[in-house]
């Protein structure tokens, strides 16, 4: 891939935050745009329950929002939102309405099909998070792009709050290096253990308030 191509890449994200925040259908003033994550392709059952809890949470308390669910829901604003929840779980090509056209304008530019599907998301996801001032993961079957997205957010400065539960660990996923991110960046990164996805709650909703108090006091 050009340089050209992966500086286009970094750019486009522009395009959509103007989409996101254009098009914002809830009163989102007082609530923290947030960038949820874990595993995309090929995750399971622990974390498709954890996005999903910590999605309805932010809906159902006021908190914040997922900027990713945010801008599929003007997709898909007739689904039920257990269904909706799920699907933006997966990678993005698997859904987005936007992916054939572009798929089929942008081919050409491309040597293979691996790199048009990774321009294709990078220039989305970078736009989530660049519109997100705070990350929330679930680190339970976390991988490379886990770790590329949560340094993206430990270099911007923006806080990240992580989970994992030990009884998901598994052959080949060290819970260590996660373990690191709490112990190098103190100031950035949060980190809780927990057992039961009901667990996660309370600490999301305390983190929560004590980034929008720390944000209204920078503010003052």
């Amino acid at each position: 891939m050009s340089d050209q191509l992966v500086s286009n890449a970094q750019r486009r994200p522009l395009t959509i935050l103007a989409k996101l925040f254009k098009h914002m259908t809830m009163n989102t003033h007082s609530m923290i745009p947030c960038y949820v994550s874990g595993k995309g392709m090929h995750a399971t059952d622990a974390t498709w329950a954890f996005k999903m809890a910590v999605m309805a949470l932010l809906q159902s308390s006021g908190l914040g929002f997922d900027t990713r669910a945010h801008y599929y829901r003007q997709q898909f604003p007739a689904m039920p939102v257990g269904d909706f929840s799920r699907m933006v779980c997966d990678p993005i090509e698997y859904y987005d309405k936007e992916w054939p056209g572009w798929q089929l304008a942008n081919k050409r530019r491309f040597d293979n099909e691996d790199e048009l599907i990774t321009a294709f998301f990078l220039e989305r996801d970078l736009g989530f998070q660049a519109a997100a001032q705070v990350a929330i993961f679930g680190f339970d079957e976390a991988g490379f792009g886990s770790g590329v997205n949560v340094m993206r957010f430990i270099h911007a400065g923006k806080p990240v709050l992580g989970f994992y539960n030990p009884d998901h660990s598994h052959a080949g996923h060290n819970i260590h290096n996660v373990m690191q991110l709490a112990m190098n960046y103190p100031d950035v990164v949060t980190l809780h253990r927990y057992r039961e996805v009901d667990e996660i709650t309370a600490h999301v909703v305390t983190w929560l308030e004590s980034v929008k108090s720390l944000t209204l006091t920078a503010g003052s």
